[in-house]
C-alpha cells in the first residue's frame, strides 16, 4: 500500500478537497519518494494496486469516501501515466510504475506544503463569480493570473451594474461609479464621509491588486496573501451583487 500518501494527507476529507492537479502532485510526489529512496531493501516503484483502499471504510473512512478516494486517486493515476511522467518500470512485473525522466523534473518542482496550504481556500468560500478560472489557475499555483482576473471580475461587475461604458477602466471608473454626490452605486443615505470611504475601498484595491498586475509581472509565490487577496475580491464583489 502507498502508504506514504496517508502519511502526507491522513483525512479523507482533506484528500478529497484536493483539486485534481493538486492530487496529481501530491501522487507524483509520493511514487518520487519511492523511486528516490536511498534505503537498498525499499521498494522503489509503486504497484498501481497500492493506490487503491487507502483509506479503509469503519477506521479511516465511509464507504462512500472510500469510492470517492479510490476513483480520484486512479484518475490521478491515469493523468500522470498519460502525461508521460510515470512509465513501467523496466525488469518489473506488469503495472509496477517509476518515474520517467519528465517525472523526476516535474517532481523536483512539486511544493508539498504548498499543495496543502492553497487547500485552505476552497471554491465555495469565493463570490460565485471567482469560483470557476480564478480559483483554478490559483490552485494551479497561478497566483498572478488568478488575482488579477479576480479584480478584473470586480471592474466588471462595477461597470456593469453601474451602467457606465466599456471606455471607463480602472481608478477612473471606481471613482465615477462610487461618486459620493450621485446614486449610481453610492448609497446616498449613508454619511459623506462613509460615501467617500467606499470610493477610496474600491478604487484603493483595483490601483492596488488589479492594475500592477496589467502591466507587468508581480511574482506572488506565496498563496497566504493571495488567498487573503481573492477573499478581498470576492467581497467587494458582494457589495454589488
Amino acid at each position: 500500500m502507498l502508504d506514504e500518501l496517508v502519511e502526507r494527507v491522513p483525512a479523507p476529507e482533506e484528500l478529497l478537497a484536493l483539486t485534481p492537479s493538486q492530487l496529481d502532485g501530491v501522487l507524483l510526489t509520493c511514487i518520487a519518494g519511492r523511486a528516490n529512496s536511498t534505503d537498498p531493501i525499499a521498494a522503489k516503484y509503486v504497484y498501481e494496486d497500492e493506490i487503491v483502499g487507502l483509506y479503509p471504510v469503519g477506521v479511516k473512512a465511509t464507504y462512500q469516501q472510500r469510492i470517492a478516494i479510490d476513483s480520484a486517486l486512479m484518475e490521478a493515476w491515469q493523468r500522470l501515466l498519460s502525461s508521460r511522467l510515470i512509465m513501467q518500470a523496466p525488469g518489473q512485473a506488469p503495472r509496477m510504475m517509476t518515474l520517467t525522466g519528465m517525472g523526476r523534473a516535474a517532481a523536483g518542482a512539486v511544493k508539498f506544503e504548498e499543495i496543502i496550504l492553497r487547500q485552505m481556500l476552497r471554491r465555495e468560500m469565493l463570490h460565485v463569480e471567482l469560483q470557476g478560472v480564478v480559483y483554478d489557475n490559483f490552485a494551479s499555483g497561478n497566483y498572478d493570473t488568478s488575482v488579477r482576473d479576480a479584480f478584473i471580475q470586480v471592474e466588471i461587475a462595477v461597470r456593469e451594474t453601474a451602467k457606465l461604458p466599456a471606455t471607463l477602466v480602472g481608478v477612473k471608473l471606481m471613482r465615477e461609479a462610487f461618486n459620493p454626490t450621485t446614486d449610481k452605486l453610492t448609497d446616498m443615505a449613508l454619511s459623506m464621509a462613509e460615501r467617500e470611504r467606499m470610493a477610496d475601498l474600491f478604487a484603493g484595491a483595483i490601483g492596488t491588486f488589479k492594475n500592477p498586475l496589467s502591466h507587468r509581472a508581480v511574482g506572488n509565490t506565496d498563496p497566504a496573501p493571495v488567498i487573503e487577496e481573492l477573499l478581498f475580491a470576492s467581497r467587494l464583489l458582494r457589495f454589488l451583487r
